[in-house]
């Protein structure tokens, strides 16, 4: 009895140490780092097919996320990713906090940042990418930039819808005819086309597909046009699913459904740890926070004296998992986050 009693004892004590072994896996690659470093942050996690690790870094008061990301791992559970210590939102020196979560699980690391002095200036934002906010007429000019290529190797088969093959062209925002009428107009745009999409032609990419009903969709109207009018409006809605009841909105446009997304689809991961209670409310709200602070995710902005901040309401937690879970679309989401916002719940 004595032996069973030892052997259990051994391997109860094994296996928690092989807990506190696993719990150790989360490293940088420095203990204390100073403005604009460059900072490898590394794991090795039980691996979850088909799971997202989210990433948060927070300041010392953990008030605030100065950096959030979300990744799949290797196959073998793991990672190593690199960030800089720069931007306004590294303020203050201490310990930051990074928050991994995986799986249903958390983990935490700490680390030291310092400025390396008072007088440091202040590192220039002016060249950081902010959302385009020029007007139709503006963008119709011949611009002194052609769009480019998305990164990919010499190797990599292009895919074969010629809409992926150039990132941001094109672009749902702008409609059919901008395009031709820029292609007939501007050698220079004329001459980039015929090199990005040899053996292509621009009518091809850009112009609606031919449906059963003369002049829809028109190419005079973006493709936002029809899939907004889809969603806000009802009588257009149940005429659209009336005409074509096996196509979706987006496959009678030809264009694919996420180049329509507002939020990025990670943010499902963030909202599905939220309502399952992973994250806390103020590390949700901290991440939403930042989307818009970096003009990632895009809903009004209302400023607010008030310093008292109201609790986040149940329905906009049950919201944004029933978006996470694909019960509704991303406006009704967006419009939890435009209260939030407007009721000065979170603060931008």
């Amino acid at each position: 009895m004595k032996h069973y009693l030892v052997l259990i004892v051994f391997m109860l004590s094994l296996g928690l140490f092989s807990l506190s072994v696993f719990a150790e896996t989360i490293s940088v690659d420095k203990t204390k780092y100073i403005l604009g470093d460059t900072m490898i942050v590394t794991g090795n996690l039980s691996y979850a097919e088909g799971h997202f690790i989210g990433l948060q870094i927070l300041n010392p008061s953990k008030s605030d996320i100065v950096m959030i990301d979300q990744f799949l791992p290797q196959n073998d559970g793991t990672f190593s990713k690199s960030y800089k210590t720069q931007g306004t939102k590294w303020s203050a020196s201490g310990s930051y906090t990074i928050k991994i979560v995986y799986n249903e699980q958390v983990y935490e690391k700490t680390f030291q940042f310092e400025k390396e002095s008072a007088t440091e200036p202040a590192p220039n934002i002016s060249t950081e990418t902010k959302p385009n906010t020029e007007t139709e007429s503006t963008e119709s000019t011949k611009e002194t930039k052609t769009p480019t290529k998305s990164t990919k190797s010499n190797n990599e088969i292009p895919p074969e819808d010629p809409k992926l093959w150039v990132k941001g062209f094109p672009d749902p925002a702008k409609s059919p005819n901008y395009y031709l009428d820029r292609y007939a107009n501007d050698p220079e745009y004329k001459d980039w086309f015929k090199k990005t999409f040899p053996g292509r032609s621009l009518s091809e990419i850009v112009s609606y597909p031919i449906t059963h009903i003369e002049g829809f969709p028109d190419n005079s109207n973006p493709p936002w046009y029809y899939v907004d009018r889809y969603y806000k409006e009802e009588v257009y809605r149940d005429w659209f699913d009336s005409q074509f009841p096996t196509q979706s909105i987006y496959e009678v446009l030809g264009f694919p459904e996420f180049f329509f997304e507002k939020v990025p689809n990670w943010v499902k991961n963030n909202a599905k740890w939220w309502s399952s209670g992973l994250i806390s409310d103020a590390d949700f709200l901290a991440g939403i926070a930042f989307l818009i602070d970096e003009g990632i995710l895009l809903v009004p902005v209302v400023e607010s004296d008030s310093t008292d901040v109201p609790k986040v309401p149940q329905w906009i937690k049950n919201t944004s998992q029933w978006w996470a879970d694909g019960q509704i679309d991303e406006n009704e989401f967006l419009k939890g986050i435009e209260f939030l916002v407007a009721n000065g719940i979170i603060r931008v």
